[in-house]
């Protein structure tokens, strides 16, 4: 146990007293007398004993058996007459013992005697991170702080709605590459990425509904957690190239032509599709390895999860910039009267698309960024939504609305409504010709 104190000085905003990686800072509202100081403790192993079993939620009388404790305990007082409820609060400044991962979330707990437990009552956190967490007060006890998981109770219906809409969008990205693999009139560029990018989606996303909670297999859940991270960099990559050629469409102002072109330039998207995230990968399992995969899911923990976070706001910008250009170049020709653009109706066309490819290209991810806190229902149910019917998006975009596309779906049609009236023809004419040759 270490014990260490400090006395206010006459000219004073905040009193700090620093122990080790720990420290508590005290306003000097609290402290109204030069005579008075405040004493910090921190107890070094104390906090092996006290489990996070002893955890009393304020959702339920039942402990919560998976939470642990991720600081040491400290206590605080002060010499003054505020003991009970601080008018102004304080603060401590916790080192943690372990870095929480993705499904766990850190709370400020102090000892409640009366509960012969943990108790979040009061203490608020104000700023967390890797190494340390951040706790405010308005009472003096002994604290510490608490890892527990993300989500205590399974929302049945969030897991309702992923399944469905992984589902719809699983058959339709298969709807979506076996337009473009089986069509050789729309072989292009534009389509290879097009493959590129429902290729990737498509393994992702198989991923997520089968292998994200196959937690039971260590070393299996660790090598399906990397291919997750690949598979949706790469994703993520070809959505930034498709922007790419989006924004090229919309400003050569000739569709057509240049969907239909420049195959020469795919396998230079093919090395910056598939290298760059090999990259990222490589090196972020050679500097952390072992954050892949967690207690709850195969996924990345805390510890790593910005080497994903990272890439994904990168390309995420680069998208929206180049979808705000595209726009206005949509702008600049719609007013202009010498416009190259065939007809309004295509020019509107391009304008869908533009707004459409705002969803196919991942933005709807930065509602993952708030599904913890207040509102965190709600943004996982949108970002679940969105995300999942992203294949959706990309077969009425690329498949449904492009004319050339529904004309191939009707000699499609149109082949096998023949066939079925040739195949009875013929089978009715034989049967005559075999029974006349028996009687002969």
């Amino acid at each position: 146990m270490d014990v260490a104190t400090k006395v206010s000085p006459e000219i004073c905003s905040f009193l700090t007293i620093n122990m080790g990686l720990n420290s508590m800072k005290v306003s000097c509202d609290l402290l109204p007398t030069p005579k008075d100081g405040a004493i910090f403790i921190s107890y070094k192993n104390l906090h092996s004993r006290l489990s996070g079993s002893f955890l009393k939620l304020s959702e339920g009388p039942e402990d919560n058996n998976t939470a642990v404790v991720n600081s040491q305990v400290v206590s605080g007082s002060i010499t003054s007459q505020f003991r009970e409820r601080l008018k102004s609060p304080v603060t401590f400044y916790l080192k943690n013992l372990q870095v929480p991962d993705s499904s766990q979330v850190s709370l400020c707990v102090f000892w409640d005697h009366k509960l012969s437990g943990w108790s979040q009552r009061g203490c608020n956190i104000t700023f967390a991170n890797i190494s340390h967490t951040v706790c405010s007060c308005d009472h003096l006890s002994t604290f510490a702080v608490i890892m527990a998981p993300c989500d205590v109770k399974e929302n049945h219906g969030l897991l309702v709605v992923s399944r469905i809409g992984l589902s719809v969008s699983l058959l339709c990205l298969f709807l979506s590459l076996l337009t473009f693999v089986l069509c050789r009139s729309l072989r292009s560029a534009h389509t290879s990425m097009l493959i590129a990018l429902c290729g990737c989606l498509f393994l992702g996303q198989l991923i997520i509904l089968f292998g994200l909670h196959q937690t039971q297999f260590i070393i299996l859940c660790s090598i399906i957690a990397g291919c997750l991270h690949y598979i949706l960099l790469c994703a993520f990559c070809w959505m930034t190239l498709e922007s790419v050629l989006l924004f090229l469409t919309v400003r050569n102002l000739n569709a057509m032509n240049y969907l239909t072109s420049q195959r020469s330039h795919f396998p230079t998207a093919c090395f910056i599709g598939f290298g760059v995230p090999a990259v990222i990968v490589a090196i972020s399992a050679g500097v952390r390895s072992e954050g892949y995969g967690t207690r709850k899911d195969c996924w990345l923990n805390l510890s790593l999860i910005w080497s994903f976070l990272g890439p994904v706001c990168v390309f995420i910008t680069i998208n929206t910039t180049l979808l705000i250009l595209t726009f206005w170049l949509l702008r600049v020709q719609l007013a202009s009267s010498h416009s190259k653009v065939s007809s309004l109706k295509n020019t509107r066309l391009l304008a869908f698309k533009a707004l459409a490819q705002l969803f196919i290209l991942g933005s709807t991810w930065v509602l993952g960024f708030f599904q913890c806190g207040t509102g965190a229902i709600v943004a996982s149910y949108l970002f679940t939504i969105c995300n999942s019917l992203q294949g959706a998006f990309i077969f009425l975009v690329h498949c449904l609305l492009n004319r050339q596309v529904r004309e191939e779906y009707r000699k499609f049609f149109r082949r096998l409504h023949i066939k079925k009236p040739e195949s009875e023809t013929v089978s009715g004419s034989t049967i005559p010709m075999t029974l006349k040759s028996a009687t002969s």
